[in-house]
């Protein structure tokens, strides 16, 4: 049978209206199996969001949402209503299934390979087809085994997805002692005695009295990206061409997926710009940054700092600690933006370049330490997963 035969995709409200609120899940409250849910008012929710209720089966529609297994069943919603991203789909079991069931098939790698397969679209804003999620063929035993699947999963996976759990939270403080260790170098220095003063500026606070502020145009030269023409002679060429989804939330950047000729950046009207320049992403997701550890250029998605009067790892610290600052000045409605003024405008504190050339040494050698105790749980939690799928890939194939 097909998918659209025991489910109904993005079923309609048809209930009344609601004077409290709902529950509402924007894309990155959608975990594998879980949901973090947020409230919202009925009335901003209907006609805008994707409506759900308790029990269906939520599944992220885009990349890399959907294979990271961003899927799980609604519930305990308030008064039994929720809204999300209109990138979720929606499945809504009739009856004589188990969304549970559903739930676990949705997993397997048969499922997930054959979604990626229609996905369509251009960069890091591949869909998977609605039609896909109507006629996925497949096998459903009856009821009673449904239950019983269901039940052996649960039973072996809960030890496995403990284990996720604790060390998805170890991931976590090392990713917040990282960051809090170079918030502190960034804005006090290495010295814990040092006198402080009032930067005058809300979100720097107080920094060591020989700092100063700078605005990022007063000490970088901001360098927009910009897209060559869909012409092909444009591409494959020898000058590496960055997008944010070539660039990681925050490290170094030697390459990216594509590579442009020397008339196609120069038809960008954009600039090379030098190694140990600054990539910043600016487009949602605003804030990803890397240091270019070759000469390069960049897509529209992203602006370049670059300067000579600043050691420029220093720089990638204190830009990357500023991140959800650069967030919140994002501004538009088609996609959310930082413009080139509001970066040029932003101020950071500053240090003497010798005393930011020890800084830097400073929290490279403390960054690695942490990032190496980052990786050795990754690699755990892969495990772990690796191990989680194949049991659901044998236990629902039978």
């Amino acid at each position: 049978m097909r998918l659209k035969d025991i489910t109904t995709l993005n079923p309609q409200y048809r209930g009344k209206e609601l004077y409290n609120n709902v529950s509402f899940v924007p894309m990155e409250s959608l975990r594998n199996g879980s949901i973090d849910l947020k409230d919202i008012s009925f009335a901003e929710g209907k006609g805008k969001y994707t409506y759900f209720g308790n029990g269906d089966l939520l599944v992220a529609k885009v990349t890399p949402c959907f294979e990271n297994g961003n899927i799980a069943i609604a519930d305990n919603l308030e008064q039994g209503v929720g809204f999300g991203s209109s990138e979720i789909f929606v499945l809504r079991m009739k009856k004589g299934f188990l969304n549970s069931y559903l739930f676990y098939l949705s997993q397997t790698s048969k499922f997930q390979d054959a979604a990626c397969a229609t996905m369509c679209g251009v960069g890091g804003l591949k869909r998977i087809s609605p039609l896909f999620m109507r006629t996925y063929e497949l096998d459903l035993p009856v009821l009673s085994e449904q239950q019983r699947i269901v039940e052996k999963l649960d039973a072996q996976l809960s030890s496995i997805d403990k284990r996720i759990s604790v060390l998805e939270q170890q991931l976590d403080a090392y990713a917040r002692l990282k960051k809090s260790v170079i918030h502190q170098a960034v804005t006090r220095g290495l010295n814990p005695n040092v006198t402080l003063k009032d930067s005058g500026i809300e979100w720097i606070g107080m920094i060591p009295e020989h700092w100063v502020t700078k605005r990022v145009k007063d000490v970088c030269k901001v360098v927009c990206g910009a897209t060559p023409k869909e012409d092909q002679l444009y591409w494959d060429g020898d000058i590496i061409w960055i997008s944010p989804s070539d660039m990681t939330e925050f490290g170094e950047i030697e390459r990216g997926a594509r590579t442009i000729t020397n008339d196609g950046y120069q038809s960008c009207g954009t600039t090379l710009v030098p190694k140990n320049s600054i990539i910043m992403s600016t487009r949602a997701p605003i804030g990803k940054t890397n240091i270019a550890l070759n000469e390069m250029c960049t897509n529209q998605g992203c602006k370049c700092l670059t300067s000579k009067s600043l050691n420029m790892r220093y720089m990638l610290y204190t830009i990357w600690s500023k991140k959800e600052n650069f967030q919140a000045l994002g501004r538009g409605t088609t996609f959310i933006e930082l413009s080139t003024k509001d970066l040029s405008l932003f101020c950071l504190a500053l240090p003497p370049l010798s005393e930011q050339q020890e800084i830097a040494n400073y929290l490279d050698e403390k960054c690695a330490k942490i990032d190496a105790a980052i990786e050795n749980i990754t690699k755990q939690i892969d495990a772990s997963k690796r191990l989680r799928k194949a049991i659901i890939n044998e236990a629902i194939s039978g």
